[in-house]
């Protein structure tokens, strides 16, 4: 097993920032999801919301890893950050939530269960809503990866890789081990993105994992690469991120990447955290990765005053597409049936043979 800290990173570290990301994107995207995140919890016209606050970071910085073709992702309610780095536009986000009609899935979306259409960067699966469901349809993706390559001969596809985000609580799931158990048997290539935020739901990670940290449970479990971290501290983060990628595309099996972040919001809208002290409320926002980026940053390639900007520029940005969102007619209860099963008159443009001409 693998941890990284201060002593351990790679040559890299000695740049001001690492190379291998696109860091005023990195900026730009975890303050976009910041600004949802509270404009939705301060207006509540989302009903039942998901923040991701305090999980952005790791997020953002695994979708820009995510760059072949046949890249597969499949994801959770609490990776809006990783969406929005993958294409999916603010009003959209909101409009997810709203019920309206004209956004992904003509307002059948609860929340932030997005089925959003390949844009940049990974195919991101159809999203399910409960608990360790995210996990079994990645291990299915790394499996067509191989079966493409091996047995069709689509040699375009070498070194695409499936990635799982899961929180800390999912690991307790019979989803999380029937796939670890496919993905290590099978020598698959994905990676397990463990976000642990210490909490599922009101219960604490010992309740749910003995000892509290899956990496170190898992540790003499065959075939599977083991890494960890601190996933509020950039360059750490960055350095985990793009090893654990690394590992997974080079052929060697599965790899499981587990990064400690705070969850800064309640598990939904209406969860206000009575559970947690003052003193271990303050303890996590200490640990804001915003903050953190802020400092890794600023001045090495914002000045202050252009982050001042960039923040300026984002919240104007979420204020247009809060009001484009509200103005959006609500969806036609008509439609409700539409496209539930197969239509040969209207095919699905994504997913399936059709989609392929098969």
């Amino acid at each position: 097993m693998i941890a990284f800290d201060e002593t351990t990173l790679g040559e890299e570290a000695e740049f001001p920032l690492h190379p291998g990301y696109d860091w005023a994107q990195v900026a730009y995207l975890a303050l976009l999801s910041r600004h949802l995140d509270e404009l939705e919890e301060r207006e509540g016209f989302v009903v039942y919301q998901f923040s991701a606050r305090g999980h952005e970071l790791p997020q953002i910085l695994l979708s820009q890893q995510l760059t072949h073709s046949f890249d597969g992702a499949s994801v959770y309610y609490r990776s809006r950050p990783f969406l929005l780095g993958s294409g999916l536009k603010p009003v959209e986000a909101l409009t997810a939530g709203m019920a309206r009609a004209g956004n992904l899935s003509n307002g059948r979306d609860v929340g932030v269960v997005f089925n959003l259409p390949k844009r940049t960067g990974a195919t991101v699966l159809p999203m399910v809503g409960d608990v360790g469901g995210q996990y079994t349809p990645a291990a299915g993706w790394a499996q067509a990866i191989r079966y493409r390559v091996e047995q069709l001969g689509q040699k375009q596809h070498e070194g695409s890789i499936a990635v799982v985000l899961g929180g800390d609580g999912s690991v307790a799931s019979n989803g999380f081990w029937a796939t670890l158990t496919m993905a290590t048997t099978l020598k698959l290539p994905l990676l397990f993105l463990i976000e642990d935020n210490g909490y599922a739901i009101s219960v604490q990670s010992p309740a749910q994992t003995p000892g509290a940290n899956i990496a170190a449970n898992l540790a003499s479990f065959k075939n599977l690469h083991i890494l960890q971290g601190d996933g509020c501290n950039p360059a750490l983060a960055a350095e985990l991120i793009e090893t654990a990628v690394a590992y997974v595309r080079g052929g060697e099996g599965p790899a499981l990447l587990r990064l400690t972040v705070p969850r800064l919001s309640g598990h939904a809208g209406h969860d206000n955290q009575a559970y947690k002290s003052e003193a271990q409320k303050e303890a996590e926002w200490r640990r804001d990765p915003i903050a953190a980026l802020h400092d890794y940053l600023v001045p090495a390639l914002f000045s202050e005053v252009e982050w001042t900007d960039l923040e300026a520029r984002v919240e104007a940005e979420v204020l247009a597409a809060q009001t484009e969102a509200q103005a959006a007619p609500e969806a036609d209860v008509a439609g409700v049936l539409d496209h539930v099963w197969h239509d040969p008159l209207a095919p699905a443009a994504v997913g399936g043979l059709a989609s392929e001409g098969i």
